[in-house]
Protein backbone atom coordinates (compact mmCIF):
# COMPACT_ATOMS: atom_id res chain seq x y z
CA UNK A 1 0.00 0.00 0.00
CA UNK A 2 1.46 3.41 -0.75
CA UNK A 3 1.56 6.21 1.45
CA UNK A 4 -1.20 8.18 -0.15
CA UNK A 5 -3.57 5.34 0.04
CA UNK A 6 -2.03 4.61 3.41
CA UNK A 7 -3.28 7.98 4.55
CA UNK A 8 -6.46 7.93 3.14
CA UNK A 9 -7.64 4.53 5.13
CA UNK A 10 -6.58 6.19 7.90
CA UNK A 11 -8.75 9.30 7.72
CA UNK A 12 -11.45 7.20 6.75
CA UNK A 13 -11.57 4.75 9.90
CA UNK A 14 -11.22 7.88 11.98
CA UNK A 15 -14.24 10.01 10.53
CA UNK A 16 -16.88 8.29 12.51
CA UNK A 17 -14.94 9.47 15.78
CA UNK A 18 -14.36 12.79 14.32
CA UNK A 19 -17.82 13.34 13.04
CA UNK A 20 -19.28 11.87 16.53
CA UNK A 21 -17.09 14.81 18.02
CA UNK A 22 -17.91 17.21 15.77
CA UNK A 23 -21.52 16.56 16.55
CA UNK A 24 -20.94 16.54 20.11
CA UNK A 25 -19.37 20.01 20.03
CA UNK A 26 -22.21 21.05 17.14
CA UNK A 27 -25.08 20.63 19.85
CA UNK A 28 -23.10 21.69 22.61
CA UNK A 29 -22.59 24.75 20.93
CA UNK A 30 -26.30 25.07 19.42
CA UNK A 31 -28.27 24.02 22.77
CA UNK A 32 -28.81 26.91 25.19
CA UNK A 33 -27.51 25.45 28.88
CA UNK A 34 -25.61 22.03 27.51
CA UNK A 35 -22.09 22.17 28.26
CA UNK A 36 -19.95 18.73 28.63
CA UNK A 37 -19.96 19.41 32.19
CA UNK A 38 -23.55 20.70 33.36
CA UNK A 39 -27.25 21.39 32.16
CA UNK A 40 -28.92 24.64 33.16
CA UNK A 41 -32.05 25.27 34.07
CA UNK A 42 -34.18 28.17 35.17
CA UNK A 43 -36.89 28.53 37.58
CA UNK A 44 -39.24 32.25 38.72
CA UNK A 45 -40.66 31.58 41.85
CA UNK A 46 -41.54 33.05 45.41
CA UNK A 47 -39.30 32.77 47.47
CA UNK A 48 -40.35 36.00 49.66
CA UNK A 49 -43.76 37.27 50.48
CA UNK A 50 -47.18 36.01 51.70
CA UNK A 51 -46.38 32.81 48.74
CA UNK A 52 -42.72 32.06 49.94
CA UNK A 53 -43.72 28.62 51.50
CA UNK A 54 -45.05 27.43 48.51
CA UNK A 55 -41.87 28.52 45.90
CA UNK A 56 -39.24 27.07 49.11
CA UNK A 57 -40.66 24.31 49.31
CA UNK A 58 -41.40 23.10 45.12
CA UNK A 59 -37.53 24.04 44.58
CA UNK A 60 -36.53 22.12 47.62
CA UNK A 61 -38.32 19.66 46.63
CA UNK A 62 -36.83 19.38 43.37
CA UNK A 63 -33.38 19.92 44.55
CA UNK A 64 -33.90 17.38 47.09
CA UNK A 65 -33.56 14.25 44.21
CA UNK A 66 -31.54 16.18 41.83
CA UNK A 67 -28.78 17.16 44.41
CA UNK A 68 -28.67 13.54 44.66
CA UNK A 69 -28.60 12.83 41.37
CA UNK A 70 -25.68 14.80 41.08
CA UNK A 71 -23.42 13.22 43.61
CA UNK A 72 -23.94 9.78 41.92
CA UNK A 73 -22.48 11.38 38.49
CA UNK A 74 -25.35 13.63 37.03
CA UNK A 75 -26.86 12.60 33.56
CA UNK A 76 -24.19 11.18 30.97
CA UNK A 77 -21.76 12.94 32.87
CA UNK A 78 -23.33 16.38 33.45
CA UNK A 79 -24.36 17.76 36.23
CA UNK A 80 -28.00 20.22 36.28
CA UNK A 81 -27.93 23.36 38.12
CA UNK A 82 -30.78 25.39 38.77
CA UNK A 83 -30.49 28.93 38.39
CA UNK A 84 -33.62 30.38 40.68
CA UNK A 85 -35.23 34.05 41.07
CA UNK A 86 -37.84 35.43 43.31
CA UNK A 87 -40.66 36.91 41.74
CA UNK A 88 -42.34 37.68 45.23
CA UNK A 89 -45.38 36.24 43.60
CA UNK A 90 -45.91 39.00 41.22
CA UNK A 91 -46.37 38.58 37.51
CA UNK A 92 -44.17 41.12 36.00
CA UNK A 93 -41.47 40.13 37.87
CA UNK A 94 -42.09 36.19 36.45
CA UNK A 95 -42.33 37.59 33.36
CA UNK A 96 -38.25 39.67 33.70
CA UNK A 97 -37.19 36.95 35.70
CA UNK A 98 -38.16 34.78 32.82
CA UNK A 99 -36.61 36.87 30.09
CA UNK A 100 -33.54 36.91 32.16
CA UNK A 101 -33.24 33.17 32.27
CA UNK A 102 -33.57 33.17 28.55
CA UNK A 103 -31.67 35.83 27.50
CA UNK A 104 -29.01 36.10 29.67
CA UNK A 105 -28.36 32.96 31.58
CA UNK A 106 -29.11 31.21 28.24
CA UNK A 107 -30.78 28.20 30.17
CA UNK A 108 -31.80 25.06 28.58
CA UNK A 109 -35.45 24.95 30.12
CA UNK A 110 -37.68 26.37 32.78
CA UNK A 111 -39.04 24.51 35.40
CA UNK A 112 -40.77 24.68 38.73
CA UNK A 113 -42.66 27.70 38.10
CA UNK A 114 -45.00 28.68 40.77
CA UNK A 115 -48.46 30.39 40.45
CA UNK A 116 -51.05 30.91 38.27
CA UNK A 117 -50.86 34.87 37.57
CA UNK A 118 -47.16 34.62 37.00
CA UNK A 119 -47.04 31.67 35.17
CA UNK A 120 -49.84 32.55 32.45
CA UNK A 121 -48.07 35.86 31.81
CA UNK A 122 -45.04 33.89 30.43
CA UNK A 123 -46.87 31.43 27.77
CA UNK A 124 -46.82 33.55 24.61
CA UNK A 125 -42.78 33.82 25.36
CA UNK A 126 -42.73 30.11 26.37
CA UNK A 127 -44.08 30.03 22.90
CA UNK A 128 -42.39 32.44 20.95
CA UNK A 129 -38.30 31.24 22.07
CA UNK A 130 -39.66 27.37 21.83
CA UNK A 131 -38.34 26.82 25.27
CA UNK A 132 -40.05 23.78 27.42
CA UNK A 133 -41.01 24.52 30.33
CA UNK A 134 -41.89 21.47 32.71
CA UNK A 135 -43.65 20.97 36.39
CA UNK A 136 -45.59 23.70 37.33
CA UNK A 137 -47.16 24.47 40.45
CA UNK A 138 -50.69 25.38 39.13
CA UNK A 139 -53.34 23.81 37.95
CA UNK A 140 -54.93 26.24 35.87
CA UNK A 141 -56.51 25.31 32.82
CA UNK A 142 -54.51 28.50 30.80
CA UNK A 143 -51.62 26.36 30.82
CA UNK A 144 -53.06 23.42 29.33
CA UNK A 145 -56.17 24.35 27.06
CA UNK A 146 -55.83 25.50 24.48
CA UNK A 147 -52.80 22.66 23.56
CA UNK A 148 -49.81 23.72 24.77
CA UNK A 149 -46.63 22.28 22.91
CA UNK A 150 -43.60 23.89 24.78
CA UNK A 151 -45.70 23.51 28.34
CA UNK A 152 -45.42 19.94 29.99
CA UNK A 153 -47.83 19.84 33.28
CA UNK A 154 -47.04 17.08 35.89
CA UNK A 155 -49.93 17.75 38.54
CA UNK A 156 -53.21 17.63 37.35
CA UNK A 157 -55.83 20.97 36.96
CA UNK A 158 -57.81 23.04 39.11
CA UNK A 159 -60.79 21.92 37.45
CA UNK A 160 -59.90 18.13 38.71
CA UNK A 161 -59.51 19.49 42.42
CA UNK A 162 -63.05 21.51 41.80
CA UNK A 163 -64.98 18.57 40.57
CA UNK A 164 -63.28 16.46 43.96
CA UNK A 165 -64.72 19.07 46.10
CA UNK A 166 -68.35 19.19 44.77
CA UNK A 167 -68.59 15.60 44.52
CA UNK A 168 -67.50 15.46 48.06
CA UNK A 169 -70.03 17.42 49.03
CA UNK A 170 -73.21 17.29 46.82
CA UNK A 171 -73.09 13.59 45.85
CA UNK A 172 -71.95 12.66 49.45
CA UNK A 173 -73.06 14.86 52.18
CA UNK A 174 -76.01 15.96 49.49
CA UNK A 175 -75.36 19.67 49.98
CA UNK A 176 -77.69 22.22 48.41
CA UNK A 177 -75.90 25.65 48.85
CA UNK A 178 -72.28 25.50 47.35
CA UNK A 179 -70.81 29.15 47.90
CA UNK A 180 -67.12 30.49 46.19
CA UNK A 181 -65.05 33.27 47.83
CA UNK A 182 -61.78 33.33 45.65
CA UNK A 183 -58.44 35.82 45.33
CA UNK A 184 -59.60 38.29 42.10
CA UNK A 185 -56.90 37.21 39.41
CA UNK A 186 -56.15 34.68 36.93
CA UNK A 187 -55.96 31.84 39.81
CA UNK A 188 -59.14 32.26 41.79
CA UNK A 189 -60.61 32.97 38.10
CA UNK A 190 -59.71 29.22 37.21
CA UNK A 191 -60.92 27.73 40.46
CA UNK A 192 -64.19 29.47 39.88
CA UNK A 193 -64.50 28.24 36.59
CA UNK A 194 -63.96 24.73 37.82
CA UNK A 195 -66.54 24.96 40.21
CA UNK A 196 -69.05 26.08 38.09
CA UNK A 197 -68.31 23.74 35.31
CA UNK A 198 -68.84 21.11 38.30
CA UNK A 199 -71.82 22.54 39.26
CA UNK A 200 -73.76 22.34 36.04
CA UNK A 201 -72.92 19.10 35.41
CA UNK A 202 -75.29 18.36 38.07
CA UNK A 203 -77.77 21.18 36.83
CA UNK A 204 -76.80 23.37 39.98
CA UNK A 205 -75.37 27.21 40.60
CA UNK A 206 -73.10 28.31 43.03
CA UNK A 207 -75.25 29.90 46.05
CA UNK A 208 -73.08 33.25 45.98
CA UNK A 209 -69.82 33.89 44.95
CA UNK A 210 -67.86 36.91 46.31
CA UNK A 211 -64.05 38.04 46.15
CA UNK A 212 -61.04 40.21 47.66
CA UNK A 213 -57.65 41.24 46.06
CA UNK A 214 -54.94 39.28 45.80
CA UNK A 215 -51.95 40.46 48.34
CA UNK A 216 -54.48 41.40 50.94
CA UNK A 217 -56.15 40.22 54.27
CA UNK A 218 -59.22 42.13 53.45
CA UNK A 219 -62.13 39.15 53.45
CA UNK A 220 -64.15 40.89 55.88
CA UNK A 221 -66.94 41.72 53.83
CA UNK A 222 -67.11 38.36 52.11
CA UNK A 223 -67.90 36.72 55.48
CA UNK A 224 -71.37 38.53 56.17
CA UNK A 225 -71.56 38.33 51.93
CA UNK A 226 -71.47 34.45 52.14
CA UNK A 227 -73.06 34.15 55.33
CA UNK A 228 -76.38 36.17 54.83
CA UNK A 229 -76.44 32.95 51.79
CA UNK A 230 -76.50 30.26 54.22
CA UNK A 231 -73.97 28.59 52.28
CA UNK A 232 -73.16 24.86 53.93
CA UNK A 233 -70.29 24.87 52.07
CA UNK A 234 -67.65 27.59 51.21
CA UNK A 235 -65.04 26.78 48.49
CA UNK A 236 -61.96 28.98 48.85
CA UNK A 237 -59.39 30.08 46.61
CA UNK A 238 -56.22 32.19 47.97
CA UNK A 239 -53.29 31.79 49.60
CA UNK A 240 -52.88 30.65 53.23
CA UNK A 241 -53.30 33.69 55.28
CA UNK A 242 -56.25 35.17 54.16
CA UNK A 243 -57.75 31.76 54.11
CA UNK A 244 -57.47 31.03 57.34
CA UNK A 245 -58.54 34.46 58.78
CA UNK A 246 -61.57 34.16 56.34
CA UNK A 247 -62.65 30.28 58.33
CA UNK A 248 -61.58 32.09 62.23
CA UNK A 249 -63.83 34.82 61.68
CA UNK A 250 -66.84 33.10 60.25
CA UNK A 251 -66.72 30.69 62.93
CA UNK A 252 -66.49 33.36 65.79
CA UNK A 253 -69.44 34.72 64.06
CA UNK A 254 -71.21 31.47 64.28
CA UNK A 255 -71.19 30.62 61.08
CA UNK A 256 -69.50 27.21 60.60
CA UNK A 257 -69.91 25.36 57.44
CA UNK A 258 -67.27 22.91 55.42
CA UNK A 259 -64.55 24.83 53.83
CA UNK A 260 -62.62 23.82 50.76
CA UNK A 261 -59.96 24.84 48.92
CA UNK A 262 -56.99 23.59 46.16
CA UNK A 263 -53.59 22.12 46.81
CA UNK A 264 -52.17 25.53 45.74
CA UNK A 265 -52.77 26.97 49.32
CA UNK A 266 -49.84 24.83 50.77
CA UNK A 267 -51.26 22.50 53.46
CA UNK A 268 -48.76 22.52 55.84
CA UNK A 269 -48.56 26.47 56.09
CA UNK A 270 -52.63 26.65 56.30
CA UNK A 271 -52.15 24.09 59.17
CA UNK A 272 -50.08 26.19 60.87
CA UNK A 273 -52.26 29.32 60.27
CA UNK A 274 -55.21 27.51 61.10
CA UNK A 275 -53.57 25.62 64.15
CA UNK A 276 -51.35 28.57 65.43
CA UNK A 277 -51.52 31.47 64.61
CA UNK A 278 -55.69 31.84 64.43
CA UNK A 279 -56.37 29.52 66.91
CA UNK A 280 -59.41 27.66 65.34
CA UNK A 281 -61.55 25.86 67.05
CA UNK A 282 -60.17 21.60 67.06
CA UNK A 283 -63.87 20.91 66.68
CA UNK A 284 -64.32 22.45 63.23
CA UNK A 285 -61.06 20.77 61.90
CA UNK A 286 -63.17 17.98 60.07
CA UNK A 287 -64.80 20.68 58.09
CA UNK A 288 -61.55 21.90 57.08
CA UNK A 289 -60.93 19.87 53.68
CA UNK A 290 -57.77 20.68 51.15
CA UNK A 291 -57.83 18.02 47.38
CA UNK A 292 -53.97 17.41 46.81
CA UNK A 293 -52.13 16.03 44.07
CA UNK A 294 -50.07 14.02 45.28
CA UNK A 295 -50.13 11.28 48.10
CA UNK A 296 -49.72 12.18 51.63
CA UNK A 297 -45.88 13.24 52.24
CA UNK A 298 -46.33 10.38 55.63
CA UNK A 299 -46.92 7.45 53.53
CA UNK A 300 -43.78 5.94 53.79
CA UNK A 301 -44.92 2.58 52.14
CA UNK A 302 -44.84 4.30 48.93
CA UNK A 303 -41.36 4.20 47.89
CA UNK A 304 -41.16 7.21 46.19
CA UNK A 305 -42.76 9.17 49.48
CA UNK A 306 -40.14 7.29 51.48
CA UNK A 307 -37.04 8.34 48.66
CA UNK A 308 -38.65 12.17 49.34
CA UNK A 309 -38.47 11.87 53.15
CA UNK A 310 -35.00 9.97 53.07
CA UNK A 311 -33.27 12.64 50.68
CA UNK A 312 -34.89 15.97 51.85
CA UNK A 313 -33.69 14.64 55.64
CA UNK A 314 -30.21 14.49 54.11
CA UNK A 315 -30.27 17.63 52.13
CA UNK A 316 -32.98 20.32 53.87
CA UNK A 317 -32.78 18.98 57.74
CA UNK A 318 -34.74 21.35 58.75
CA UNK A 319 -37.82 20.90 56.72
CA UNK A 320 -40.39 18.97 57.62
CA UNK A 321 -42.34 16.71 54.73
CA UNK A 322 -45.23 18.42 53.28
CA UNK A 323 -47.13 18.16 50.06
CA UNK A 324 -45.47 21.04 48.13
CA UNK A 325 -42.36 19.90 48.40
CA UNK A 326 -43.42 16.30 47.74
CA UNK A 327 -44.55 18.27 44.41
CA UNK A 328 -41.44 19.23 43.55
CA UNK A 329 -39.74 16.12 43.89
CA UNK A 330 -42.11 14.08 41.65
CA UNK A 331 -41.40 17.35 39.07
CA UNK A 332 -37.93 16.24 39.58
CA UNK A 333 -37.55 13.10 38.73
CA UNK A 334 -39.89 13.41 35.97
CA UNK A 335 -37.17 15.79 34.51
CA UNK A 336 -34.55 13.64 35.25
CA UNK A 337 -36.50 10.67 33.30
CA UNK A 338 -36.72 13.07 30.56
CA UNK A 339 -33.29 13.75 30.11
CA UNK A 340 -31.83 10.46 30.54
CA UNK A 341 -34.17 9.36 28.09
CA UNK A 342 -33.45 11.67 25.67
CA UNK A 343 -29.96 10.50 25.46
CA UNK A 344 -26.27 12.42 25.72
CA UNK A 345 -26.41 14.20 22.61
CA UNK A 346 -29.03 16.38 24.34
CA UNK A 347 -30.90 19.42 22.45
CA UNK A 348 -34.70 20.83 22.98
CA UNK A 349 -36.28 19.04 20.60
CA UNK A 350 -35.10 15.12 21.53
CA UNK A 351 -35.93 16.85 25.42
CA UNK A 352 -39.33 17.13 24.06
CA UNK A 353 -39.33 14.03 21.72
CA UNK A 354 -38.71 12.32 25.27
CA UNK A 355 -41.80 13.64 27.71
CA UNK A 356 -44.01 13.31 24.81
CA UNK A 357 -42.76 9.10 24.17
CA UNK A 358 -43.26 8.60 28.46
CA UNK A 359 -45.19 5.97 28.94
CA UNK A 360 -46.39 4.61 32.28
CA UNK A 361 -43.37 5.74 34.22
CA UNK A 362 -43.24 4.96 37.86
CA UNK A 363 -42.10 7.39 39.98
CA UNK A 364 -42.73 5.74 42.99
CA UNK A 365 -46.43 7.52 44.32
CA UNK A 366 -48.91 4.78 43.44
CA UNK A 367 -49.82 6.82 39.89
CA UNK A 368 -47.13 6.13 36.45
CA UNK A 369 -46.20 9.39 34.70
CA UNK A 370 -47.85 9.34 31.28
CA UNK A 371 -47.70 11.98 28.25
CA UNK A 372 -48.29 11.84 24.68
CA UNK A 373 -47.71 14.55 21.42
CA UNK A 374 -50.91 15.98 21.79
CA UNK A 375 -51.31 14.71 26.05
CA UNK A 376 -48.76 17.33 28.08
CA UNK A 377 -50.88 16.13 31.14
CA UNK A 378 -48.59 13.74 33.21
CA UNK A 379 -50.99 12.63 36.15
CA UNK A 380 -54.41 12.22 37.07
CA UNK A 381 -56.47 12.11 39.52
CA UNK A 382 -57.13 14.15 43.23
CA UNK A 383 -56.50 12.96 46.78
CA UNK A 384 -58.98 14.27 50.00
CA UNK A 385 -57.04 15.63 53.05
CA UNK A 386 -58.42 17.53 56.19
CA UNK A 387 -56.59 18.19 59.71
CA UNK A 388 -56.00 16.15 62.75
CA UNK A 389 -55.68 17.57 65.86
CA UNK A 390 -51.91 17.27 65.09
CA UNK A 391 -52.14 19.68 63.03
CA UNK A 392 -50.93 18.36 59.85
CA UNK A 393 -53.28 17.66 56.55
CA UNK A 394 -54.02 13.81 56.19
CA UNK A 395 -55.17 12.13 53.14
CA UNK A 396 -58.62 10.17 53.65
CA UNK A 397 -61.13 8.84 51.79
CA UNK A 398 -64.94 9.94 51.48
Amino acid sequence: MNKKNFIFLIVFMAMPFISGCMRKEVITKRTPGVTDMEIVIGSSLSLGGHASFLGIQTIHGSLAYINEVNAKGGIYGRKIRIITYDDQYNPSNTVANTQRLINQDNVFILFDYVGTPTSVEIIDIVHEVKIPLLGLFTGAEALRNPYRPYIFNVRDSYYSEAEGAVAYFVDKLRFKKIAVMYQEDSFGLAVLSGVQLALERRNMNTIVIDTYIRGTMDVEESIRVIKLSGAEAVILAGTYEPLAKFIKISNDKGFTPYFHTVSFVGSEAFAKEIVEVKKIDPLQYDKIIVTQVVPSPFLEELPGVKEYRELVKKYYPDDKPNYVALEGFVNAKVLVAALEKAGPDLTRENFIEALETMQNVDVGIGKEIKYSILDHQGLEGIYYSKITDAGVFITFTP
